[in-house]
């Protein structure tokens, strides 16, 4: 046998006998597929919204969902232990919109993985929010999006390869804003300002 199938064959052998991680959810049959076929996905929110996502994304093949985290501390942990390379956050985990702040955090400790935020009801205070602490790079959809399997899969798919999708509703509504500074420090002064302005 030559030598460079020789040492194909011990990195082989070598991944084959690696331990697994952590404890992770994973999609159904993935155990099956090849090393590397899928993308990684790490899924961020309460219980509730992390099995009903769960359960929407197991019938896929073309991306796996590795942790889920309903702790800051697992959102914090996760994306970078299990190499994610798509991170789903539910706009309202941890408070009212709280989910968007969280997510930049989250973008600034693990600037490789591509983010995908879920809106429940899309308030203004959802769009001021995502205004001012969101990023360009993100897909950002509403529930009624993700509960539409075909799309939802489309969707993830496109993040994953580092195509951001927004839904035309709140890509209207982020317009109303104006163009947006590339300093959070800006953007919060001009949210503040026509705060002021509306109360006057």
């Amino acid at each position: 046998m030559p030598r460079i199938r020789r040492i194909r064959r011990r990195k082989i052998n070598k991944a084959a006998q690696a331990p697994a991680q952590l404890d992770a959810v994973k999609s159904p049959g993935s155990e099956d597929q090849a090393p590397g076929s899928t993308s990684r996905v790490v899924i961020v929110g309460d219980r509730i919204f992390n099995l009903k996502l769960s359960n929407l994304m197991g019938g896929e093949t073309d991306f796996k969902i590795v942790a889920t985290a309903d702790t800051r501390r697992d959102a914090f942990a996760f994306p970078n232990e299990f190499a994610a390379e798509l991170t789903v956050v539910d706009v309202d985990f941890d408070g009212h919109g709280q989910g968007i702040k969280l997510a930049r955090e989250l973008n600034e400790k693990s600037p490789g993985c591509a983010f995908m935020l879920i809106c429940g009801p899309f308030t203004s205070t959802t769009v001021q929010t995502l205004w001012v602490y969101g990023a360009d790079s993100w897909s950002v959809i509403t529930q009624a999006t993700a509960k539409s399997p075909a799309h939802f899969a489309e969707v993830v798919s496109s993040a994953v390869h580092g195509i951001p999708w927004i839904e035309p509703g709140i890509t209207r509504a982020l317009r109303e804003y104006g163009p947006r500074p590339n300093s959070l420090d800006e953007r919060k002064l001009l949210v503040f300002e026509r705060d002021q302005s509306k109360a006057v």
